[in-house]
């Protein structure tokens, strides 16, 4: 997080990137004394030169690690951006659960499992009491936002994250409403970024960047008469746990059928669907998700960990969208 400091008597702005660094100097200039107060602004500036700038754009938010195409410039889409500043999310961009969809049991996506502080919107996972359900079965409070705007299409998508260190998914991905998803007769879903902090079925999601692509047809059937479901995926190993740091997650997407995959600004992966049943596989629009849920194929978190809140919490820095525009 920045904050940017502009005075009109010197014409001068500055970035400070951490306010416990300005603030002892700001005593010591003695900005309480009226009379000098010009000349104590110089010399605070000049005690921090190497935050002095001609102008804040350090302080934009930075273009995404992918040179635009010839002819066109990228430029932030708002509807699936948000930096999570503040002291709550943000309800006309997001839903703070998600609709039509409880979680996976015992797991269930309840709005007091997220908040935003310090700069991070954070997804809680904790014991649930009482339980809920007529039996019990939901005991675990998961969370999920979703954005409110069902638009999104081709360009690039990245989040910032640290996963938490349970057996709850991390994840960020994008999927095309279920009514649209009726009409065109099929249902897409580009999923960025699938972690668990603490996978124990398949370690691999604890320390993989983890691609996925489904692509599921309402009028076509595979050989065992279900649903037909196109997917293709890709891992590129982190070096480290993914709740160990944070990390950047990211996606250009091309076009229908190409999607490319960033780890930390570096392209790592590319998914090129097949066009056999569909030309145009990927062509649907979609919204945004970021969701901690439980896998039903993977065990379930231990209770001590769940209690644990050095342990069960998702940081999500921000989500960050970009679209191609002509210049």
């Amino acid at each position: 997080m920045a904050w940017v400091f502009t005075d009109n008597d010197l014409h001068v702005s500055c970035l400070v990137q951490d306010l416990s660094t300005i603030v002892p100097l700001v005593n010591f200039a003695g900005f309480s004394s009226p009379k000098n107060e010009i000349y104590m602004k110089l010399k605070l500036l000049c005690l921090l030169p190497f935050f002095c700038l001609a102008d804040v754009s350090a302080a934009e938010i930075p273009p995404p690690p992918v040179d635009a195409p010839e002819g066109y410039k990228w430029v932030l889409n708002e509807a699936y951006s948000d930096e999570f500043e503040g002291a709550e999310l943000d309800s006309e961009k997001w839903h703070d659960t998600y609709p039509g969809w409880k979680g996976r049991v015992p797991g269930l996506f309840v709005p007091s499992a997220i908040s935003v502080a310090d700069g991070k919107l954070q997804i809680q996972s904790t014991i649930m009491f009482p339980p809920k359900g007529d039996n019990g079965e939901w005991w675990i409070n998961c969370g999920a936002i979703q954005t409110k705007s069902q638009e999104a299409s081709y360009g690039y998508y990245e989040t910032r994250v640290k996963a938490s260190s349970l057996r709850t998914s991390t994840t960020f991905w994008l999927m095309n409403p279920a009514d649209k998803a009726k009409e065109v007769g099929k249902r897409t879903e580009l999923d960025i970024q699938e972690c668990i902090g603490n996978a124990k079925r398949w370690p691999g999601f604890k320390h993989q960047f983890r691609n996925n692509t489904h692509v599921t047809y309402y009028d076509k059937l595979d050989e065992d008469g279900e649903k037909l479901n196109l997917k293709a995926g890709a891992s590129t190993d982190i070096g480290s746990g993914v709740s160990d740091d944070y990390h950047r997650y990211g996606c250009w997407w091309v076009d229908a059928t190409t999607m490319h995959f960033y780890l930390d600004g570096e392209h790592v992966q590319t998914i090129e669907l097949p066009t056999e049943v569909d030309p145009a596989p990927m062509d649907q629009k979609m919204y945004v998700n970021l969701v901690c849920e439980i896998y039903d194929w993977e065990f379930l978190p231990e209770m001590d960990a769940l209690k644990d809140d050095s342990l069960n919490t998702t940081y999500y820095d921000y989500v960050r969208s970009y679209q191609l525009v002509k210049e």
